[in-house]
């Protein structure tokens, strides 16, 4: 057998200009040629274990053939087969660790390099992703960093190019340098930008502070440029987000941005676009510098649902026709688009604006509610309701917006332990680990995209309140809703009352009573308006909140992603939650209070609970 450049490599540059596909041998088999039987219907025969070579007793993990002819016949476990390739390599790649024990006791060397890139058993271990051999064969001291000859790949670059995320993981968190260089000067993360299109290793090797621009030794190619080169599009945007340069230069002088249109990828040429136009590029240059302030940006993403919102009502109560009505709603919409042109809102997030809208409604309502509605439904329990339901409206949507959702805090070297741990207890699992934040998730928990940031007991992230919705304000945000709908509710009464009271009485039918209403007063009709859409999916929300805690005793998250988590289906496929306590138990632990004695709360720390022991023990209670 021949080793394969690159450490089994697919169509990559190399600094002669050839791919390394040109290259390619076979490759290394990880498994022991098949017994005849299993391409011919005759009854299996069993091997003569007997008749084995030490290479092919190891292939099939055969220990004791293994041990007699080291022990017996003499074979020095060193000794090379025909292809210079040792004992301990064919242990490594086909995960054979108690033979791999074995020889090591025997004086077997750690670091031999065999095949044509003379690769060690680490390096073989790594590029099947067998984590147990990686860790017996670092704790016997190999060494991770070694290089092959061919393709000068040390250990890092080949896990990478194999997509073998733990093994990754481990070993920078062993130590290894995450911008460590091969012969070509690719780091890993050029690597991972041109390989792998899965997004979680870019990810996990941004977290881990791999360098953005740095360019390779041959090509001058950054991480971008490798990216572009493979259409990678996961990738795009987290290297864009991290910093990647769209104008850097290789060294054929072509920047990202260039390759992109080369190759005619619209949807990475779109992406570049829109980062080019949220730093200011095509506008003018007294502007550009204002444009691309964050603070700036953010102010108009908030101000301008404002201006629309109270800019419609304006032009519907002073502007006596439509004839009138219509250019001055559509030299709003203009001024409106210009503005968000000029002050281009980050394409990754929009919430901001969304957060505006939600400021700008409320604003509205209330404006109507202190300057009409109080003029006409004035008795003391109709004041007293409106009181209350804004004091807690606004405690609650403060606590929503601005307290910790339930982040997930670890230092940089707790995450390194962590992962160490886990690889080294043969724990590790990516459904349980979070390859952005490098942390054991607990469970309930989930990385929320927008925050990037783990969340314990997610439920949801919620523009409105421009917050991830978890532990630490899942109950003000749901008494929020409470009493937003409570108070969507009372404008609704009061708006009717003000209809009523000054623009009737009404004689024609609904639809007469409706254009009579808005002709009398277009400013109230247009928040009238606002209010009748905004009580539908408020109530809607209310209710799904209600169904989902107190019946079901789920989150947002776990409903709509029930069968992804192991831990909500049965041993026979059903979906189920377990940790649902019944209807007042339910209503107890969420809203931590004692049900004179029907139910107690259950206290669960979710921020350091990793299973559902706890939650079936307190089924019993």
């Amino acid at each position: 057998m021949e080793d394969v450049h690159h450490q089994f490599g697919g169509d990559n540059l190399n600094n002669s200009g050839k791919k390394d596909s040109d290259m390619m041998s076979k490759p290394y088999p990880t498994q022991p040629d098949l017994p005849h039987s299993q391409y011919n219907p005759t009854p299996y025969q069993q091997p003569d274990y007997s008749q084995f070579d030490l290479v092919r007793a190891t292939q099939y993990g055969i220990f004791d053939r293994c041990r007699e002819l080291i022990e017996k016949e003499g074979v020095d476990v060193n000794t090379l087969d025909k292809e210079n390739v040792s004992a301990l390599h064919w242990a490594a790649i086909n995960n054979r660790i108690r033979i791999a024990e074995y020889f090591v006791s025997k004086g077997a060397t750690i670091d031999q390099k065999g095949g044509i890139l003379n690769a060690t058993p680490l390096h073989w271990a790594v590029r099947q992703g067998h984590l147990e051999m990686v860790v017996y064969l670092m704790k016997q001291g190999a060494d991770p960093a070694s290089l092959d000859i061919e393709g000068s790949c040390s250990c890092l670059h080949v896990a990478v190019q194999h997509s073998q995320m733990g093994v990754v993981a481990y070993l920078i968190s062993k130590g290894m340098d995450v911008d460590q260089l091969d012969r070509n000067g690719m780091s890993p993360l050029m690597w991972a930008a041109y390989r792998c299109f899965g997004l979680e290793l870019t990810r996990m090797l941004l977290t881990m502070n791999a360098s953005v621009p740095l360019a390779d030794k041959f090509h001058k190619n950054t991480a971008l440029h490798w990216a572009v080169m493979s259409n990678n599009h996961n990738v795009i945007r987290a290297l864009l987000r991290a910093g990647a340069s769209m104008d850097a230069l290789n060294a054929e002088g072509q920047s990202p941005y260039d390759l992109a249109k080369q190759k005619k990828s619209k949807w990475i040429l779109m992406q570049m676009d829109l980062m080019a136009m949220d730093k200011g590029k095509g506008k003018p240059v007294f502007l550009q510098a204002l444009t691309r302030d964050k603070v700036a940006q953010r102010y108009v993403q908030i101000g301008l649902p404002f201006f629309v919102l109270f800019g419609v009502g304006a032009i519907l109560e002073f502007s006596s026709s439509w004839v009138m009505s219509l250019p001055l709603l559509c030299a709003l919409g203009i001024i409106t688009h210009y503005g968000l042109k000029l002050f281009m809102l980050n394409f990754y997030d929009n919430n901001t604006a969304v957060f505006g809208w939600t400021l700008a409604t409320k604003a509205y309502l209330y404006h109507n509610i202190f300057t009409v509605h109080l003029h006409y439904v004035n008795t003391p329990i109709i004041l007293a309701s409106f009181f209350i339901t804004t004091v807690g409206l606004y405690y609650c949507f403060y606590k929503s917006w601005k307290v910790d959702p339930g982040y997930l805090h670890t230092t940089s070297a707790e995450k390194h332990k962590t992962i160490i741990e886990l690889v080294e207890k043969n724990s590790f699992n990516f459904n349980k680990f979070c390859s952005t934040c490098l942390l054991l998730k607990p469970i309930r928990s989930k990385h929320c995209s927008v925050c990037d940031r783990c969340v314990a007991k997610f439920d949801h992230h919620c523009p409105w309140v421009e917050n991830c919705v978890g532990v630490g304000n899942h109950v003000y945000f749901f008494w929020y809703l409470f009493f937003l709908f409570l108070m969507i509710l009372w404008y609704i009464y009061g708006g009717t009352v003000y209809y009523v009271k000054a623009c009737g009485p009404y004689h024609e039918g609904v639809w007469n009573a409706v254009t009579q209403s808005v002709y009398c007063a277009p400013w109230v009709s247009w928040g009238y308006l606002n209010a009748l859409f905004h009580v539908m999916w408020v109530g809607a929300l209310l209710f799904s909140q209600c169904y989902q805690i107190f019946w079901l005793g789920m989150t947002t998250n776990e409903r709509l992603n029930m069968t992804r988590y192991q831990h909500f289906m049965d041993n026979h496929g059903v979906a189920q939650t377990p940790f649902s306590r019944g209807l007042l138990g339910n209503i107890a632990d969420f809203l931590n209070v004692s049900l004179c004695g029907l139910a107690r709360p259950f206290h669960v720390d979710w921020y350091h609970q990793y299973d559902t022991n706890l939650t079936r023990s307190h089924k019993t209670v």
